[in-house]
């Protein structure tokens, strides 16, 4: 049986293991908060710009069944995503 953090082990980079911890998480609460060490993880700043990034973040929400919002604290430089059922 996998851990909460089962994405964070998944060493691949793989989007399973990510939407996997984001789906028990929504089974849990209404919500999921995914923050910037893990986003980078996936979507890598040094290969996408802002627009970009948070363009695949929607399509990866989308692909799942869910949505996304993305709201970058400029202050620390760092993103989070939240992931809600549509």
């Amino acid at each position: 049986m996998g851990t909460t953090d089962d994405f964070r082990i998944d060493q691949s980079g793989c989007f399973e293991g990510l939407a996997r911890h984001i789906e028990r998480r929504l089974k849990e609460r209404a919500f999921c908060i995914v923050f910037e060490d893990e986003i980078e993880r996936f979507w890598p700043r040094k290969n996408l710009g802002p627009a970009e990034r948070e363009e695949q973040i929607q399509a990866f929400a989308k692909s799942y069944g869910w949505s996304a919002r993305t709201i970058h604290d400029f202050e620390s430089g760092r993103t989070r995503a939240i992931f809600l059922p549509f």
